[in-house]
Parts: C-alpha cells; structure tokens; sequence
C-alpha cells in the first residue's frame, strides 16, 4: 500500500480520483461490451487503443494514463496542478472540455442516461474530484496551473530517450 502524503494529502486525493476514473472507464467498457462483438480482454485492448470505433474513448484513456504516469513519476506534483487535473478531469465528464473531447462527451452521456452503473461511477469520480484542491479564483493562476499540467503530459509522454537526463 503507498504511504499516505499527509504534507501533500492532494497526492492521495489524485490517486482516489485516477481509481475513480479508471471505475468510469470500466463502466463504459462494460456498457459497450454489450454493442460490441466478442473478444478476448487483449483484443479489446488492444480495438480501444487503435480502432476508430473506440476513438472516442482517447480523452478519457488518455487522462487516466497521464495522471498515473505523474504520480508514478513526480515527486513534487503541487496542489496547483491536483486542482487542475481535477478541473481537466470534471470538465471532461459535465462538458467544457475542448473541441477534441466533443465526441466523448456525445457517447458518455447517452451511456450516463441509459447505464446505472456508468451513473454510479460517474457520481463516484465526481465526489473523489471534489475532494482535490479547488483552482484558485484568479484567472492567470489558474490558466498558469493549466498549463503546467499541460506541460508535464506532454513530457511524461516523451520516449525515454528525448526526455535527457532523468
């Protein structure tokens, strides 16, 4: 079990919230399973990461895979780039989100309508982000933060090899 962060309890807040993403993330998988053709756990993985059936899904992924990648990484990850993460991530699953996260949204809701269980995960991921530090009220703060968080995914998600030395 990691030790709790008790000078940095955002830290263990962002892990709550990725497990309650990820608890999202399983629910629209086992909503669609059921639209979907059979297929073995690695065929769905592998028509998730590169179909464009599942394309839809990239914002989602794509968060939940960053943000474990920060915590698994970063040391020093600032409450300013929690409450961030958490307003990326709320944003994503209410609306709000960039043009890119158009079409996960479409498909989100229309599950969230119809799929108790995809409801309950949402609720769930949305009290474990409420938890995380709030943005702060001044706007060049918080678009400052916002661009911090985007920095750093972009560099998490650099080969090895182009990051320099680590």
């Amino acid at each position: 079990m990691p030790e709790m962060s008790s000078d940095r309890p955002w830290l263990d807040q962002l892990r709550a919230s990725s497990t309650a993403l990820q608890g999202v993330l399983g629910a629209l998988l086992e909503a669609e399973r059921h639209f979907q053709p059979p297929a073995s756990p690695l065929e769905r993985l592998q028509q998730i990461t590169t179909s464009p059936e599942w394309a839809w899904l990239q914002p989602l992924y794509r968060l939940i895979a960053d943000l474990d990648h920060a915590l698994a990484h970063v040391k020093d990850l600032p409450a300013s780039e929690s409450a961030a993460i958490g307003a990326h991530a709320r944003e994503l699953l209410t609306g709000g989100g960039g043009p890119g996260e158009q079409a996960f949204l479409e498909h989100y809701r229309a599950l969230l309508q119809t799929d108790p269980a995809v409801a309950m995960a949402h609720a769930a991921a949305l009290r474990a982000l409420q938890a995380l530090p709030p943005e702060p009220a001044n706007q060049s703060e918080r678009l400052h933060a916002r661009h911090q968080w985007n920095e750093r995914r972009r560099f998490l998600r650099m080969p090895q090899s182009g990051r320099g030395a680590s």
